[in-house]
């Protein structure tokens, strides 16, 4: 059975990283899900300011976990620099707010006819503008306790860890009931 490939933006990441190990290219469950990130997340991930808040990025066993990226050919890859052109300039115009790697993973999405994982409004909004398929942080890790990939342990864990952090998602509150009711 193919992949169901699911892209992973920065902060979703960010987010699950340190917590499910390894995070990527670790197929999971009856449909086979398997978390990708682009190679632009790495970019990102080198700027300074992520850099001095997230040390851990460049430890050996996450930096070695981000070298598997989704497999494009030639013309799948002209289609994607086409789409993000298009999407890139409706953020200038229209939608500012999405940065260049969050149009990237738009313009993947849709090329690939894979969803997203962010919990980023701005990245959310342009996805809807553009009918790619989105969902939050909380929607995977539903994803991943239905195909035992997790548990609510460390669901619960990481909600307490986001909390401590100040780094809530977005909707948190409603998606976590709507998901995961009273557990």
């Amino acid at each position: 059975m193919p992949q169901s490939k699911i892209l992973v933006d920065t902060n979703a990441y960010l987010r699950l990283a340190k917590t499910i190990r390894p995070l990527l290219f670790v197929p999971f469950g009856d449909n086979v899900y398997c978390l990708y990130i682009l190679p632009e997340l790495n970019d990102e991930l080198g700027t300074r300011k992520l850099q001095s808040k997230f040390p851990w990025v460049d430890d050996e066993e996450f930096a070695e976990n981000r070298k598997h990226f989704p497999q494009i050919g030639k013309r799948q890859k002209k289609s994607i620099q086409q789409t993000f052109e298009y999407v890139w300039d409706h953020v200038q115009t229209e939608l500012p707010g999405p940065s260049r790697v969050d149009a990237w993973y738009i313009a993947y999405a849709l090329e690939l006819g894979v969803p997203v994982v962010t919990d980023d409004q701005d990245m959310t909004e342009l996805a809807k503008a553009f009918d790619a398929q989105v969902m939050p942080t909380l929607e995977l890790l539903k994803i991943m306790l239905d195909c035992g990939h997790t548990d609510m342990k460390t669901i619960n864990g990481l909600a307490e860890y986001w909390k401590y952090f100040s780094d809530m998602p977005a909707n948190f509150k409603a998606d976590y009931q709507r998901l995961f009711g009273d557990q």
